[in-house]
């Protein structure tokens, strides 16, 4: 159960800095909102955020993981485009049209940074960008060898709960 829910995790977290083209996720919309909120509960729960940080949280994460599918589609659009151009010159428009897509892609996560640092205050943004940074790497390693057991976090294991029964 443990595995299934950091699986879970480890898919938001795609979802969230891009690991993945956003096709692959196209047709399951439902599911990829259902990803997005267990990150938010997830990341809610680890930073300890009151309900009006949580709900301000909610807010900028799904702003940005809206703006980061759209400009993802329009990359997706613009290779395709690309690679249909007639001649050289509509290449060279369409390369410069996904540059600028490009840097705008690559402006969210700046744009991250700076809506969550003061919804969050220094402490909790390190903890944020760690748990991010931990939950990419395991979804790498995931991707790299998919049949790999899980990788293990620095975190210690919290021992097996003990089983008390009343009489």
């Amino acid at each position: 159960m443990r595995w299934i829910v950091l699986k879970i995790v480890l898919l938001t977290t795609v979802l969230t800095v891009g690991i993945l083209p956003q096709t692959v996720f196209a047709q399951t919309s439902e599911k990829r909102n259902q990803l997005e909120e267990l990150f938010i509960w997830k990341m809610s729960d680890e930073l300890k955020l009151s309900p009006v940080e949580e709900k301000k949280f909610t807010e900028i994460v799904k702003g940005l993981n809206k703006r980061k599918a759209d400009l993802n589609h329009s990359l997706l659009e613009s290779v395709e485009k690309m690679s249909k151009a007639a001649n050289t010159k509509k290449r060279e428009e369409e390369l410069t049209h996904y540059r600028k897509t490009l840097q705008s892609y690559n402006h969210v996560s700046e744009e991250e940074f700076d809506k969550l640092k003061p919804l969050l205050g220094a402490d909790r943004f390190v903890q944020y960008v760690q748990i991010k940074q931990d939950l990419t790497n395991r979804i790498k390693s995931m991707l790299a060898n998919p049949d790999a057991p899980p990788v293990k976090s620095d975190k210690k294991t919290l021992p097996t709960p003990k089983v008390i029964e009343e009489k």
